[in-house]
């Protein structure tokens, strides 16, 4: 070979090599054994290892535990001549997120060529989110969120993708006659495929118990998901394989807003979850649009009537001194259909708008309560009700409420006002000034899960109410975690000052209870004190309310 060709493969050579660090921040060459023989860029700084430390050891050995069994599938499974698309990995040592890409060149001998970045597609971040302890893939809320920042990404870059929806109908029987470690292996291997052909090589999500999700590439036949997991099945339980049924959605969001793209997606996802049967059907964005259109509708028209009809139930759960563990007060609670959560009821009518026909409803059901003690000539005893953020920025609404108490004049003073959602309320100068109004006429009021926001200061600065309800997560950990303890403290001791009342909530253990008390925190709710109950009973003979000697001008009564 003359001297010319030399130079000339020479200067190819180092070309390609200059254009594998323009992309890489590590090169890694493995032989037929999976081994590293050449290794060349950051090592340490990228895996905690020195270069000649790493020669000759398994490449897999400086990767998490959790990106090993995928990344080896990988590996074990190209053929001459392939490529993987670029897939996240995490090494163990330093917990460096990298991006990795391997190829197979022809007449290589079995070598494989590794390139890590530590920057590269968005899939790496969601290598430090909650994953499935079976699989390995994303937990359902982290799919989720990852899917709707990769179809924002996708729509901004020109990147089709397609979410492919699996459902594995038969796996109880399945595991039923496979041995635990088989069913190990498989879940094991099967995430591992849905890893590994997903885009990024970490957008696959185990969404439900039987139900995955898959973001890929439209390029990519999505069928090969289907028959690759079915193959696996026969594969680790001969003769009791499972059954796979497979959708696809098209993440085109063509017209839609980003908004609504991102609402529908979540709807689509929501939807295979919850399907029962084999019936799932949306093919696009526009689809899961279109449905949850209708369902959200179909829903706020049925809460609607049950808030109208007063088709709820309530409980009241108890308020006590901690001065005496007297009862203080109740609050009121809403329960709903057997089933159906309070918190996402109580959510989705906020959102929607309609929470003001809840609390209004709520107040109603409220007063008609308390008549019944009136009725019997027995003690009334003082209750408080949530009322959103939402809704004290209605004008209306707090019309139809100011009316209502009007109206029902003899109870209404034992009822007292919470306000939940309070960053919901935007003008603060107003809020005060209708807060006000109710508390000259009688009506006490308090702001609901002091610390719990940012802006929980600006609200204690600019309304002045009688009592504060300090977030229950700062009494949930108070006994354990020091700072909890100094934050509590503080917001305690500045209520004080400010001649406000407090109330803790989450109080679950008498030790809770003595700091809480040694801390002056004024009142206690939680399952210390008692659970919600339907009905409230009175004691024979009423409890004088004791005064707080160390805070005059501060009142411990309703009315």
């Amino acid at each position: 070979m003359t001297t010319a060709k030399l130079n000339e493969l020479r200067d190819d050579k180092e070309r390609f090599v200059a254009f594998s660090f323009a992309a890489a921040d590590l090169l890694i060459e493995l032989d037929a054994s999976a081994n590293i023989c050449f290794i060349s860029g950051a090592a340490k700084g990228i895996t905690g290892r020195d270069a000649d430390d790493l020669m000759g050891s398994p490449f897999v050995d400086v990767l998490d535990p959790l990106d090993r069994r995928m990344v080896s599938y990988l590996l074990k499974n190209m053929k001459e001549g392939e490529r993987i698309s670029p897939v996240g990995a995490r090494m163990e040592n330093t917990n460096v997120s990298a991006i990795l890409g391997a190829c197979s060149l022809p007449r290589s001998h079995g070598h494989l060529y590794l390139t890590i970045n530590v920057s590269g597609l968005p899939a790496a971040q969601s290598l430090s989110v909650n994953r499935d302890s079976e699989t390995g893939l994303l937990d359902k809320n982290d799919f989720m969120t990852l899917a709707k920042d990769q179809l924002s990404l996708s729509a901004e870059t020109g990147q089709d993708l397609e979410l492919t929806l699996l459902h594995l109908e038969n796996i109880r029987e399945m595991a039923s006659n496979t041995s635990e470690a088989g069913m190990s292996d498989f879940f094991d291997r099967m995430g591992s495929i849905l890893r590994g052909y997903s885009y990024g090589g970490d957008s696959a999500g185990r969404i439900d118990g039987d139900k995955y999700g898959v973001l890929h590439p439209k390029s990519m036949d999505s069928s090969v998901l289907k028959e690759k997991v079915e193959n696996l099945s026969e594969d680790v339980a001969p003769g009791h394989g499972v059954k796979v049924a497979s959708s696809n959605v098209d993440l085109d969001k063509g017209q839609l807003s980003s908004e609504n793209a991102s609402n529908a997606l979540m709807f689509v996802i929501n939807s295979f979850v919850n399907n029962e049967g084999n019936d799932f059907n949306i093919e696009n964005l526009a689809d899961g649009l279109q449905g949850r259109m209708e369902s959200t509708m179909n829903r706020i028209s049925s809460l609607k009537t049950v808030f109208l009809k007063h088709d709820f139930s309530l409980v009241y759960q108890p308020i006590v001194n901690l001065l005496d563990e007297s009862v203080h007060h109740h609050e009121v609670l809403c329960r709903f259909k057997e089933g159906e959560s309070p918190f996402e009821t109580v959510t989705f009518a906020e959102e929607v708008g309609i929470i003001l026909d809840l609390d209004l409803a709520v107040a109603k059901k409220a007063l008609e309560y308390l008549k019944g003690f009136r009725k019997l000539g027995s003690d009334i005893p003082p209750l408080a009700i949530n009322i959103s953020g939402h809704s004290i920025e209605s004008d209306a609404f707090i019309d139809s409420l100011t009316q209502l108490f009007e109206l029902n004049n003899d109870v209404s003073k034992s009822v007292g006002i919470e306000i939940t959602e309070t960053t919901q309320v935007k003008d603060l100068k107003r809020a005060d000034s209708v807060i006000q109004n109710f508390r000259r006429k009688g009506i006490h009021v308090a702001l609901d899960d002091m610390g719990s926001g940012s802006s929980s200061f600006q609200y204690i600065r600019a309304i002045n109410t009688d009592f504060v309800k300090i977030d229950g997560a700062y009494v949930r950990d108070v006994l354990n975690n020091d700072r909890d303890k100094a934050i509590l403290k503080s917001m305690i001791r500045l209520c004080a000052d400010l001649k406000i009342g407090t109330i803790a909530e989450m109080v679950e253990t008498k030790e809770q209870l003595t700091l809480l008390k040694s801390l002056g925190a004024d009142h206690g709710q939680g399952w210390l004190f008692g659970k919600p109950v339907p009905e409230i009973v009175l004691p024979k003979k009423r409890r004088a309310v004791t005064m707080n000697v160390k805070r005059q001008g501060f009142k411990t009564g309703w009315a």
